[in-house]
C-alpha cells in the first residue's frame, strides 16, 4: 500500500528532461532574438535613414 507506483520515477525524469529542454530552447530563442535585434539596430543606423528618405520622397508629392 505504501509502495510508490511503478513508472513514477520515470515520469518524473521525463518531466525534468522536458523542462530542461524547453528552458534551454527558450534561452536560445531569446539570445537569437536579442542578437538579431542588436545587429539590425546597429546596421540600420547608417543604412536605413537615407534609403527611407529616397523611397518616401518621390511618393509624397
Amino acid at each position: 500500500s505504501g509502495a510508490p507506483r511503478p513508472g513514477s520515477a520515470r515520469n518524473r525524469a521525463a518531466t525534468r528532461r522536458r523542462r530542461v529542454a524547453l528552458g534551454a530552447g527558450a534561452v536560445a530563442l531569446a539570445a537569437a532574438v536579442g542578437v538579431g535585434a542588436w545587429f539590425s539596430t546597429s546596421d540600420d543606423d547608417g543604412g536605413a535613414p537615407p534609403q527611407d528618405t529616397k523611397n518616401s520622397a518621390p511618393q509624397s508629392p
